[in-house]
Parts: C-alpha cells; sequence; structure tokens
C-alpha cells in the first residue's frame, strides 16, 4: 500500500502545481488517477483519485465556461463601444457585468479548487479516506 500512497501523493502535487505549468501537470495527474483507480478499488485511496478526478473536471468545465463567457462579455464591451460611438455610455454596462461575473465565478472556484486539494492531501498524509 506504500507504493499506492506514492501514487495519490504524487496526483496531488501535479494539481497543487498545475496553475503555474498551464495546467499540463493537472492533465497528467488526472491521467494517473483514472489510471490508478482500478488497483485503488476498495480502499480507501480510491476516494482520493476519484476527488481528484472530480476537481479536474469541474475545474475544466469552469475555465471552458469563463472562457466562453469572458469572449461573449467582451464581445459585448466592443460592440457597446462601435454602437455608442463617438460618446460612450451606459452601453458598456452589460459587457463589464458579465466579465465581472466570469472573474467572480473564477476566483471561488479557485478556492474550492485549491479547499478539495489541500484538505484530500492532508487527510492522505493522516492515511484517512477523502
Amino acid at each position: 500500500m506504500g507504493e499506492e500512497r506514492n501514487w495519490a501523493l504524487a496526483a496531488y502535487g501535479l494539481f497543487l502545481i498545475a496553475p503555474a505549468s498551464s495546467g499540463i501537470t493537472a492533465l497528467i495527474g488526472v491521467i494517473l488517477a483514472h489510471v490508478r483507480l482500478d488497483t485503488a478499488r476498495g480502499g480507501f485511496y480510491e476516494s482520493h483519485y476519484r476527488n481528484l478526478i472530480l476537481v479536474f473536471w469541474v475545474w475544466f468545465s469552469v475555465a471552458f465556461l469563463a472562457a466562453a463567457f469572458a469572449f461573449a462579455g467582451l464581445a459585448g464591451v466592443a460592440l457597446g463601444l462601435l454602437r455608442s460611438w463617438p460618446s460612450p455610455g451606459l452601453m458598456l454596462y452589460h459587457g463589464t457585468l458579465t466579465l465581472g461575473l466570469v472573474f467572480l465565478g473564477v476566483v471561488v472556484t479557485c478556492f474550492w479548487y485549491y479547499w478539495r486539494l489541500i484538505r484530500g492531501f492532508i487527510r492522505l498524509l493522516d492515511d484517512k479516506p477523502y
């Protein structure tokens, strides 16, 4: 079981450094979690791998939606500027509101991301299931 613990610790480590590596290490970590999930079935390491898989897919979904909404918000700002030119007015409101909500959603997801990872990492160090 010591080997399985090392694999799980490596996966958590890959996830924790993922924002600094543009998410590439999270992709490697989730592949590792998927590969090791069958080996860990029935043990408490299974809950850690399931946690990592959940964190990856939620983060991936939020990043995809944030990119789509940010694009829509920027397009709204650009169109608002074009429509209200030469005197910009309240036309920018909807685009900037969209960008602000996207930013708030990403910040909340970042807190959730690190909460799940740090909590799981500590529980793994204490030899407890997630």
